[in-house]
């Protein structure tokens, strides 16, 4: 990905944090992840040479929330591109309580409070009235990059995609020439 992405840098993320926030526990992040490194000849992210954090909501790595077994796929999937693209970035998983927007939102600040200057949202909701207060409340960070996935229905229906300080991402195939 480096590659096809012209990303290659002698520092490749050194320095940086770059934060997944999601919803509920994902236990199984970690070793998902060193799998995933190890597979790949890259160098270990764990939390014990804190390159890996996963905390809550508020910060905590002891009190983790619940699990809910769709939404690890999305995480795993973020953590692993991550380490492929920037592979000596510190990264950073939040996890909320739950999907509603409170504490999404409330995952999304932590994450910045803890230093990212990149945050990757596994999650999206529909448009709602209520997106400028949103905005101004978890999404208004200067200096941060904040990425949310576009939706299923196409442009301008997902939220946080739809925010003025969020570019929105859609998938993406890779074929060699």
């Amino acid at each position: 990905l480096q590659q096809a992405y012209e990303f290659r840098g002698a520092t490749s993320g050194s320095g940086q944090t770059v934060a997944v926030v999601t919803a509920y526990n994902d236990p199984d992040a970690a070793g998902d992840m060193g799998a995933y490194r190890s597979q790949y000849g890259m160098a270990a992210c764990t939390v014990a040479n804190q390159c890996f954090t996963q905390v809550n909501q508020t910060g905590s790595t002891t009190s983790l929330p619940g699990t809910a077994a769709h939404w690890n796929v999305p995480v795993s999937e973020s953590l692993d591109m991550i380490s492929a693209i920037c592979p000596n970035c510190h990264i950073l998983l939040v996890e909320a309580s739950s999907s509603a927007i409170t504490n999404l939102g409330t995952a999304e600040n932590e994450a910045v409070t803890l230093g990212a200057t990149f945050i990757d949202n596994d999650w999206y909701t529909t448009e709602s009235s209520n997106e400028t207060s949103w905005d101004t409340s978890y999404f208004d960070h200067p200096g941060v990059v904040i990425t949310a996935p576009a939706g299923d229905s196409g442009y301008g229906t997902s939220y946080p995609a739809a925010s003025q300080y969020v570019t929105a991402v859609g998938g993406t195939t890779l074929t060699a020439a």
